[in-house]
């Protein structure tokens, strides 16, 4: 992919504020059974099979509960340890289809279940280089997103049926590799900040691929095979906005601080001065939907709050919405997920009673890309 500086200036020095965002219409809200065996202590990450169950992986335990559509608990996939489907150190990562699910252990490998049973089916190695930030399912394939820091390749792709079958071998080459594409520049850079913000998010289609990254204020269609056939400019309102990509290589390429306590509290002011890009999705219609989440962060760089906003984009004319705040409780850090135009948030909220106690809701909103009021309804 061509460096897109030059251009990239133009459009964030003339890139007006868009505002107000999308209206967010709920559609459900419901609370997630929990046993004082199996609750949810870490929320990482929230997926939506295609039967309606939820999944929930949770750090605290080191496991995926498992919900049924009215949130009632039915089971769980894998659970703390080193042996076959066990955790040690569970990520966000991973996908759910109807035959298999996959969830990244951040230790460098992939765990694979039956979703339905909690089955496990085997696991897979995950080399370095090529360590995923993300998965989207098309079809019988699984895409992935990342950032190989020896290649520069943004992404790439395997038939689900390949991958299982390589989880049943006993000797194997790791099978998911970042080879097509290529990141943004400032993603090239041997900075931290630059594997940091270098976390990717994709939508795949029948022609092509959005692609978007955590610390850039664009998203870019590429073809299949990587070529780079559009960038668009996420519309702006209220959030303070990701990082403008010649000033991100400037600070990357200027004085550093001295020490890695230093280094530390200056990447951590970074984060907390910019938004960062959390989900990415599209529909049928050409609207592009990206979710940004900004936090907060006390002295010693723990994170105290976040907010998250919806915003829409297209790449077939300058109408887009700016960003709308999405309603989330103060407990906690919001889990949200994407797929076209419908969100689904995943939020801790306290009730008050005899005891006070932690209460998981899952609330599932539409994203209006029409109507542009900026309006929660």
């Amino acid at each position: 992919m061509p460096i897109l500086l030059g251009l990239l200036v133009v459009f964030a020095n003339g890139a007006a504020a868009q505002n107000p965002g999308p209206d967010l219409i709920l559609r459900d809200s419901l609370v997630l059974e929990e046993t004082e065996e199996h609750y949810i202590g870490n929320p990482l990450a929230l997926f939506v099979a295609a039967d309606g169950s939820l999944l929930v992986s949770d750090g605290f335990a080191e496991t995926v509960l498992r919900y049924d559509a009215t949130g009632r608990l039915t089971g769980h996939l894998g659970g703390r340890g080193s042996g076959p489907g066990e955790f040690l150190h569970l990520g966000s990562v991973g996908f759910v289809t109807e035959s298999v699910a996959g969830f990244l252990d951040e230790t460098g490998r992939l765990e694979l279940f039956d979703p339905v049973t909690g089955a496990h089916h085997g696991r897979v190695r995950v080399d370095v280089n090529n360590r995923p930030s993300s998965f989207a399912v098309s079809g019988d394939s699984l895409w992935f997103a990342g950032n190989n820091r020896v290649s520069s390749a943004s992404h790439g792709v395997i038939a689900v049926a390949d991958l299982v079958d390589v989880a049943g071998s006993l000797e194997q080459t790791p099978p998911i590799v970042l080879d097509r594409g290529t990141v943004p520049a400032p993603y090239r850079e041997r900075h931290a900040l630059a594997g940091s913000l270098s976390i990717g998010f994709l939508d795949v289609g029948d022609r092509d691929v959005v692609l978007g990254f955590t610390g850039s204020p664009f998203v870019i269609r590429i073809a299949h095979e990587g070529a780079v056939t559009d960038t668009v400019w996420i519309g702006k309102g209220l959030r303070r906005g990701e990082p403008d990509e010649a000033e991100f290589l400037e600070v990357m390429r200027g004085k550093q601080p001295d020490s890695q306590q230093d280094l530390r509290s200056w990447i951590f002011d970074f984060f907390t001065s910019s938004s960062l890009v959390r989900e990415l999705s599209r529909d049928g219609a050409g609207n592009v939907y990206t979710l940004h989440q900004e936090s907060d962060r006390d002295e010693d760089g723990t994170m105290t709050g976040a907010k998250l906003y919806a915003a829409v984009s297209r790449f077939d004319s300058d109408r887009g919405c700016g960003d709308t705040l999405i309603p989330t409780s103060d407990v906690g850090v919001p889990i949200p997920l994407l797929q076209g135009n419908t969100l689904w948030v995943l939020d801790r909220r306290l009730q008050a009673g005899a005891e006070t106690s932690m209460a998981t809701v899952v609330q599932r909103f539409t994203i209006d890309a029409d109507r542009c009021t900026g309006t929660v309804r």
